[in-house]
């Protein structure tokens, strides 16, 4: 019985934790990609049908909009598509977005996600020079993103791309946590009680 228990907890708490992936581009001077790359699991590449080229590249270079590390820079007008490189379901935390270029004016990105190859929802936002953080929780459960820069010749930059498991359609408390062993501890209460009594 004790084995029973132990093994039921170790499975609770082996299945309540969650790692994430955080993609940060790092250590590319400036490689360029004709074709998709896998980072930590995930594949990045641009859209089929589209020109396929986008960069890995220290961010403090060629006049690009700096946060002093590497970046996945897109300078063309072509979508960049995350998916799980062994097809899992997995959300988006968050990313960090910024103009190509740190002259540039203010643009904008579409972030597109897909489940099962229907759209379920998009983050669009405006940015510039400065990198800012989006968070993509109100996608829920992808299979893919699609980035999209708007205006300014199609070009962003991406760094610091969070990537975690998929999201649980009813959450659990933390409460369900602590009432499984009073839960437990209860019957066996009882079970003695029968004993005693028997």
């Amino acid at each position: 019985m004790k084995k029973i228990l132990l093994l039921g907890s170790l499975l609770l708490a082996v299945s309540a934790t969650s790692t994430a992936a955080t993609l940060t581009f790092e250590g590319q001077n400036n490689t360029t990609y004709t074709s998709s790359i896998e980072r930590d699991g995930f594949r990045i590449g641009n859209s089929s049908g589209q020109e396929q080229h986008f960069h890995e590249i220290d961010s403090t270079q060629y006049g690009l909009t700096s946060n002093g590390t590497g970046v996945l820079l897109n300078d063309r007008d072509t979508n960049i598509f995350v998916e799980s490189a062994v097809g899992s379901v997995f959300s988006l935390t968050s990313v960090d977005v910024a103009a190509s270029l740190s002259n540039y004016p203010a643009s904008s990105i579409v972030i597109e996600g897909f489940l099962g190859g229907l759209s379920v929802g998009t983050i669009s936002a405006i940015f510039s020079s400065n990198f800012i953080t989006l968070s993509g929780a109100s996608l829920g459960n992808l299979d893919k993103l699609v980035f999209d820069g708007i205006g300014l010749e199609g070009g962003f930059e991406l760094d610091n791309l969070v990537l975690g498991p998929a999201v649980s359609a009813v959450p659990i408390p933390a409460a369900a946590f602590l009432f499984a062993p009073a839960l437990l501890g209860f019957m066996g209460l009882r079970r003695k009680a029968k004993n005693t009594v028997a």
